[in-house]
């Protein structure tokens, strides 16, 4: 299984690539860790995609669908392009449950939220 975490930021929305996915979570408290040495970090996380809105209106109308937990056009589209093809090996890790349940209903995702996905997005 493939992990990927959606990071929403006022400059656009960012797909990041975890490597070890399973051992991440049996190794939580290195996590917790790493996350304070960037060389660990990126050996870890690397940057899949980057989608910056064209706008500020249009950031303001995106993040204000994330905290209603509406998939936004934008969202929809920057996943259905960035997110690997098989549905079954690839998972979403986002900070909201909210959103996490919209995109499982909306685009068949696989999603999961606390644990490490929190510590990879702090």
């Amino acid at each position: 299984v493939v992990l990927h975490v959606l990071f929403e930021h006022a400059a656009g929305y960012a797909l990041f690539a975890v490597k070890e996915v399973e051992e991440i979570g049996m190794l939580l408290p290195q996590v917790e860790a790493s996350v304070l040495n960037i060389g660990k970090f990126n050996s870890m996380v690397s940057l899949a995609a980057f989608f910056p809105f064209k706008s500020a209106q249009a950031a303001l109308e995106n993040i204000n669908a994330i905290s209603e937990g509406v998939v936004h056009a934008d969202l929809r589209l920057f996943l259905e392009t960035n997110m690997p093809d098989s549905k079954k090996k690839a998972m979403l890790g986002v900070s909201d449950t909210k959103i996490g349940a919209a995109l499982q209903e909306e685009l068949g995702l696989s999603i999961q939220t606390g644990g490490a996905v929190a510590e990879i997005l702090r």
